[in-house]
């Protein structure tokens, strides 16, 4: 409903009043309705609960849930014993279908199998379920301790219901989420056989620099006592050393987003470096990597190191050339038996016709860099694919 026509209702509703109105009390519900409109869920239980036994009664009617869409949060005070969640659910209709909880500081709320049983048992029509739950560094410098096992939340309950797991890195904190399934990068090709159980990922949204990479592990040692990870996105560009730590700590990734690599970085190794990277041939599960700026014509041998067990790569912006980059790889391809698992390229171009198909498919045949390939344009995508 847009401004306008609340401000109708509202005075259509006041003057259809027989008597004058000197206090909020004497105000009807259908008035309350429409001021709670202008409110999502969480801001009408932080202003309106504690006011009155009306205000109580009317936050929990099935129209004020239905009006705010179902929105419900559960803030601190709601939620100091554990019992309290179960009483507060049950004064709310059993047709919920959205439910959102924001929450911190009370490691209660990762007891995976305690959700199962408050939405089995309240909300049996539950069709979206959205927790958020913030992580942070108490006063004494230390975390509420985590002592349930791994991967609660990737049982049979949550991957029927496709509700996936996911932690984000900002800053000093950890941020654990739950929501449901979103279409991602690398489930555009094959999205007919997409395992919900390792779908859980791990996002930086910070940039990292050498400074806080001690931090960093010990927020990573955090995350992998409550899950494992499956996906990893940096948002920012970061050290190549820093991506060999990562990949190295995080055993179980299959896929890797990153926002760049800096062109202008050493790429000197340690002596421990070297034999970290010659360990990921055999033991590293990288099978996609998705890059979104490629600014130097070594990025890819750079990926490929790291990397080396990829079979799908996908770039979304060239800063030099595409036509020299794209021989470079595949020439690499082509002569180094390490990078040899790649089976897919997928490029974004800005502009798109059949001549650009024409001129890599010439360049590939001419100078013999694939054989039994095909490769096609989609929504400005280019698409190289071969055996």
């Amino acid at each position: 409903m847009d401004v306008l026509k609340r401000k109708l209702v509202f005075n259509e509703t006041l003057n259809e009043s027989n008597h004058s109105i000197n206090s909020i009390e004497n105000l009807s519900n259908e008035i309350f309705y429409e001021i709670f409109d202008y409110f999502d869920g969480g801001e009408i239980v932080k202003i309106f609960s504690k006011l009155n036994s009306r205000f109580e009664q009317l936050l929990h009617s099935s129209f004020i849930l239905i009006k705010t869409h179902f929105y419900l949060f559960y803030y601190e005070e709601i939620m100091n014993k554990d019992h309290e969640l179960e009483i507060f659910s049950n004064k709310l209709c059993s047709n919920l279908k959205i439910l959102f909880i924001n929450c911190s500081q009370n490691i209660i709320f990762f007891d995976a199998h305690r959700w199962e049983q408050l939405i089995l048992h309240y909300y049996p029509q539950l069709e979206k379920f959205y927790l958020t739950y913030y992580d942070g560094i108490n006063n004494n410098n230390q975390y509420p301790i985590y002592t349930g096992p791994v991967n609660q939340f990737s049982s049979s309950f949550w991957i029927q219901r496709k509700w996936i797991f996911h932690v984000q890195i900002n800053g000093i904190y950890n941020k654990y989420m739950i929501y449901p399934y979103k279409k991602t990068w690398y489930n555009y090709i094959d999205d007919n056989n997409i395992e919900y159980s390792t779908s859980t990922s791990l996002i930086f949204t910070h940039f990292l620099t050498s400074s806080y990479d001690e931090m960093i592990f010990e927020q990573i040692k955090r995350v992998l006592t409550i899950t494992k990870i499956y996906h990893l996105s940096i948002s920012k560009e970061h050290s190549i050393h820093l991506a060999i730590q990562l990949i190295n700590v995080l055993r179980d990734l299959i896929t890797l987003k990153i926002h760049s690599l800096p062109s202008d970085e050493t790429t000197s190794f340690t002596f421990e470096e070297f034999c970290t990277i010659a360990s990921f041939k055999s033991r590293s599960k990288i099978a996609k990597v998705y890059i979104e700026e490629i600014n130097d014509i070594n990025d890819f041998h750079n990926i490929s190191l790291f990397c080396p067990r990829m079979k799908f790569l996908q770039v979304k912006r060239f800063n030099i050339n595409i036509q020299l980059c794209l021989r470079t790889f595949l020439k690499d391809i082509y002569n180094n038996n390490d990078i040899c698992s790649i089976r897919s390229l997928c490029f974004d171009v800005r502009t798109m016709d059949d001549e650009i198909i024409q001129n890599f498919d010439i360049m590939i045949r001419s100078e013999k860099l694939l054989f039994d390939y095909t490769i096609k344009h989609v929504y400005n995508k280019i698409y190289l694919q071969w055996k």
